[in-house]
């Protein structure tokens, strides 16, 4: 755990702004002023499970929820700052995971990251057998990868089925953190052009 404060970070009426990234090892945040002008940073260090041979995983609620509430707490903290104050809030994760979740947004699973994990190989290759590689290509713009989050939910279908009936919704890491922070469930769109292609509708926004 890392923290900066600047002397003075504290000015009423002042406008600020907090940005937190969720990291694969740390997640780190800052809180901004109007001027553009860093008063304070902070960092929380978090592990990567490694279960299984090509598998890896995080808990979403407790690491990836459970670092940005620590991290927004100690900022205010340290600064005195109050949460009225703050006119944005800016969230960033790791690329293209997958969380199952229920409908009131808790995770029914550890978070799958991004490319990393490569626990779907059986899947793509399925994926594969049953489209070609023509029909992949063409759909996908290019070969599947771990990266890839279709092959992921098959993978939950295959060796969790009553998970995959269950789950409201797959979410990516920035869809989680939204969702909590909002009650709203969107995508990046570059993360669904990236990773979530064919599901992605890029005129509904959605998967």
């Amino acid at each position: 755990m890392t923290v900066f404060v600047k002397k003075g970070a504290q000015k009423m009426g002042k406008k600020y702004f907090l940005g937190v990234d969720i990291g694969t090892f740390e997640s780190k945040g800052l809180l901004m002023d109007e001027n553009c002008e860093v008063v304070a940073t902070h960092a929380e260090r978090h592990e990567m499970e490694n279960p299984a041979p090509n598998h890896f995983e995080m808990d979403a609620e407790a690491v990836w929820w459970g670092d940005f509430c620590k991290i927004s707490r100690a900022l205010l903290e340290k600064t005195g700052i109050s949460n009225g104050d703050i006119q944005c809030v800016g969230v960033s994760t790791m690329g293209a995971g997958l969380v199952p979740v229920d409908e009131d947004c808790m995770p029914l699973l550890k978070a799958i990251p991004y490319g990393i994990d490569a626990r779907a190989e059986k899947e793509i290759e399925a994926m594969y057998e049953k489209y070609g590689e023509e029909e992949v290509l063409r759909f996908n713009g290019r070969p599947l990868c771990a990266n890839d989050v279709p092959p992921k939910i098959l993978w939950i279908r295959n060796h969790y089925p009553e998970i995959y009936e269950k789950a409201h919704k797959f979410l990516t890491g920035s869809s989680f953190m939204t969702a909590k922070l909002t009650g709203k469930y969107v995508i990046d769109r570059f993360l669904g052009y990236g990773g979530f292609t064919p599901l992605y509708d890029p005129d509904a926004g959605t998967v």
